[in-house]
């Protein structure tokens, strides 16, 4: 239960920063799904397992994403943005012994 409210928060917070970029783009629209897609892939099935490649896909997807986002100047102060720069950065190591329980956060 703990990794689908954990899905459920990281995917509105995409969907925020989606909807706060300024110009919004088809390319960013499409590099939000991506990332929505492979970390929900990565959290539905790959929890408890840091060595998943689904997860190496699932931070690279959102890191292209957030590329999108650093682009707009006004992106800056978003809280939803903040989240996800979050999320990466707790999880940017898997391999680490001990991150393993980062994964839902």
């Amino acid at each position: 239960m703990q990794y689908e409210v954990a899905c459920n928060r990281i995917r509105n917070a995409i969907t925020t920063s989606l909807l706060e970029l300024r110009p919004p783009t088809s390319g960013a629209a499409y590099a939000a799904a991506c990332a929505t897609q492979s970390l929900a892939a990565a959290l539905h099935h790959a929890c408890g397992r840091p060595d998943d490649p689904r997860w190496t896909a699932a931070l690279t997807s959102l890191q292209a994403f957030l590329e999108y986002c650093d682009a707009s100047p006004k992106m800056s102060d978003s809280v939803a943005l903040l989240e996800l720069r979050g999320f990466i950065a707790e999880n940017a190591d898997l391999s680490a012994p001990g991150h393993a329980h980062a994964l839902a956060s």
